[in-house]
């Protein structure tokens, strides 16, 4: 039996996250067939290393990554992990509408349709429970601001209303916004009472130039923040970081910490992250991610980081 995963609690609610949750994005057969038993086999693997927090979304994988991540967690106690979900982007079964760019291979045909409206925010997230088979989730995120077209104005004019009625009406605790800019999120954060940050993008190692104002800002407001993607959606790995790896790798070494270990942890420097969401299909990393979250990274690592213009200052790290 592992030994539990450390935890945060939301400033606001006490809800406790631990430190590294599950999404499933990369359960949509991207990249690849991923397959049921498979993913079962990642969920099962993120459950015996204590991880008490998973992500989904109807986008991912057309509904896909929700049945998937249902059946895995569908005979555990309820009380015990969280679960967030996101509105936004709904699921048509009949493709009358026009749908979204297919970032994702797509099943059953359903067509991932853009709908801010208050009618599809309600839509979106109570089929979604549907999916997963769960009854409740406790985090709802708006989705999709960034590849629908004029999503931002119409998730805060017309969708969030909405989506803080869940919130309102107990269905449920947190709700926040999916953000894949720094811009998306500062919109929100400065328009509505939000409770939590999805920050997919804009707040990694390789790319967080403009993330400390969204977290002075989270800060002010006791907004809990999720870092997502700690790889960069892989384009830390890519030709054009090519550089600043091998100064990261060269740090590394010096310093005996694994690339894996400061990539992971780097989110985890602000006091305002209660998690650092990530995915896989490959059961096996299950456990390498885990031991990055628990291997010692001495300070000192970090202040050469900074020291040396591999990263940013940023509130409260």
């Amino acid at each position: 039996m592992s030994a539990p995963l450390p935890t945060r609690r939301h400033p606001r609610t006490g809800a406790r996250f631990t430190t590294l949750s599950l999404g499933t994005s990369r359960w949509s057969d991207l990249d690849g067939a991923a397959g049921d038993e498979t993913c079962r086999a990642v969920a099962d693997a993120a459950w015996a290393a204590g991880i008490r927090y998973f992500d989904t979304a109807p986008y991912y994988g057309s509904g896909l990554c929700e049945r998937r991540l249902g059946a895995a967690l569908a005979w555990k106690d309820r009380g015990e992990f969280l679960l967030s979900t996101k509105v936004g982007v709904d699921l048509d079964p009949f493709p009358r509408r026009p749908g979204v760019t297919r970032h994702y291979p797509f099943h059953a045909d359903f067509t991932p349709v853009c709908d801010y409206s208050a009618s599809g925010i309600r839509h979106a997230f109570e089929t979604s429970l549907h999916r997963m088979g769960i009854p409740s989730a406790d985090i709802a995120y708006m989705h999709g601001l960034s590849i629908c077209d004029g999503g931002l104005e119409a998730s805060l004019n017309t969708g969030a209303p909405e989506l803080l009625k869940l919130r309102d009406e107990g269905l449920v605790s947190l709700v926040g916004v999916g953000a894949n800019t720094p811009d998306i999120a500062m919109a929100w954060i400065e328009r509505y009472d939000i409770d939590i940050l999805l920050f997919a993008g804009g707040f990694s190692l390789a790319d967080h130039a403009a993330a400390g104002p969204v977290i002075a800002a989270c800060r002010s407001r006791n907004i809990g923040i999720i870092a997502a993607s700690p790889f960069g959606n892989g384009g830390w790995f890519g030709a054009g970081n090519a550089a600043p790896r091998r100064r990261l790798l060269d740090l590394c070494a010096e310093f005996s910490v694994s690339e894996a270990a400061a990539l992971i942890q780097f989110g985890l420097r602000v006091p305002e992250t209660l998690s650092v969401l990530w995915s896989t299909k490959d059961p096996a990393k299950v456990a390498a991610t885990v031991a990055a979250l628990r291997e010692p990274v001495p300070a000192a690592f970090w202040q050469a980081c900074l020291d040396r213009g591999l990263i940013h200052p940023l509130p409260g790290a």
